[in-house]
């Protein structure tokens, strides 16, 4: 706008200046307020997605109902991770976003770590891995470089890493999600999502990186409604919290007793139960989100420093416990003989954590910024 034009002289002083910072917060949009609560939610989150790895060197057979239980409130935590990723594309770029520069930055410090990571596991599994190959029980693929793809499209390698695939392809559907944005009609495509997911439950063995996709979409467009509806969200989910935590339980424990523990992994079109553990993953980051905004004024360094490192506890961990799995048939790293619990996992995360924290550390005063190829931070 230029000064003295036609508009001006038909404006109060006070709309003109309103005007103009329209106009230059076009050009250079302010930067969104840093959220405390949600960095917490970051730090939480990466516990949860570790500690659904550690149940089996804890020794955790569960076969209890309170067994069950816990292990339905504790599995799934990827659902944090999905809704904290949408949350924060609208409060980080959605005002900004440049595509190419966005999907350029996702490919070298999520793809390429992801690729630098899987190759030394790839290669074991192609020439000694374990007896059978891995790659044998799901495909009938014999060409090395065929078998690299394989493990490198459905994350295969190593415990986790099935996320990146689905990942990548949930970043690209970046241009998609600011149509639904301009548009409000994010709850509209949410919500229908949000039943199919229900009905096609995650992927057998997380292989089907396209299911998955479809299974957490609804969940990354209810975390970008959420952040552009903060300002009425949070009261309703503060005044709320403690219902939807009863809930929440009320639904971990309704499907320990009738379907039992667990996420209900199974292919997309295969006509089975509704999956619970979804609805009560989102109830459960609702009432975490609600607990976590109360301490919005606070800074809590631990969960501060976890989620500045998450991304790099997250590529790291499965280094650490991938191979219980693969090379012991009952891993039990206290001898408990099948006698661990939820306190006894929670203790081996804890000391996962702190190893891979303690490793993504080390890696990035070695490398400084060229860490984050490796690592992602």
């Amino acid at each position: 706008m230029l000064p003295g034009s036609e508009y001006e002289k038909g404006c109060s002083v006070n709309q003109v200046v309103a005007a103009k910072n329209s106009e230059i917060e076009k050009v250079n949009p302010p930067k969104k307020a840093f959220l405390n609560s949600i960095n917490h939610f970051r730090g939480i989150a990466i516990i949860f997605i570790v500690m659904a790895h550690c149940y089996r060197p804890a020794g955790w057979q569960v076969e209890t109902l309170a067994d069950k239980a816990w292990f339905n409130l504790m599995m799934n935590g990827t659902v944090f991770f999905v809704f904290i990723s949408g949350f924060l594309f609208h409060h980080v770029f959605s005002h900004r976003l440049d595509y190419k520069k966005y999907m350029k930055n996702k490919t070298k410090f999520v793809f390429l770590p992801y690729l630098f990571l899987s190759l030394p596991w790839i290669i074991w599994h192609i020439t000694a891995g374990t007896d059978p190959l891995m790659h044998l029980n799901y495909t009938q693929l014999t060409n090395p470089a065929e078998i690299a793809s394989w493990y490198v499209i459905t994350g295969r390698t190593l415990t986790a890493y099935w996320y990146i695939p689905m990942g990548m392809m949930l970043f690209a559907l970046s241009p998609w999600v600011m149509h639904l944005l301009k548009k409000q009609h994010l709850m509209h495509y949410a919500i229908p999502l949000f039943i199919i997911a229900m009905l096609i439950h995650r992927p057998e063995s997380n292989l089907n990186a396209i299911q998955s996709l479809f299974y957490f979409l609804p969940v990354y467009l209810f975390g970008v409604w959420s952040s552009e509806h903060r300002d009425s969200l949070f009261p309703f989910i503060g005044k709320f919290w403690i219902p939807m935590l009863i809930a929440a339980i009320g639904l971990a424990v309704g499907q320990a007793y009738f379907l039992g523990a667990g996420t209900l992994n199974k292919p997309a079109f295969e006509i089975t139960v509704p999956d619970l553990m979804l609805p009560q993953k989102m109830l459960l980051t609702l009432v975490l989100l609600a607990i976590l905004n109360k301490f919005e004024h606070i800074s809590i360094k631990p969960l501060q420093k976890l989620a500045e490192v998450s991304f790099a506890i997250y590529f790291i961990h499965p280094w650490i416990t991938t191979p219980w799995w693969m090379l012991y048939d009952s891993p039990d790293i206290f001898n408990l003989q099948g006698q661990g619990n939820i306190f006894t996992t929670l203790l081996v995360t804890l000391g996962i954590v702190i190893i891979s924290y303690a490793v993504a550390v080390t890696i990035k005063k070695l490398l400084n910024k060229r860490s984050r190829y490796l690592i992602g931070w």
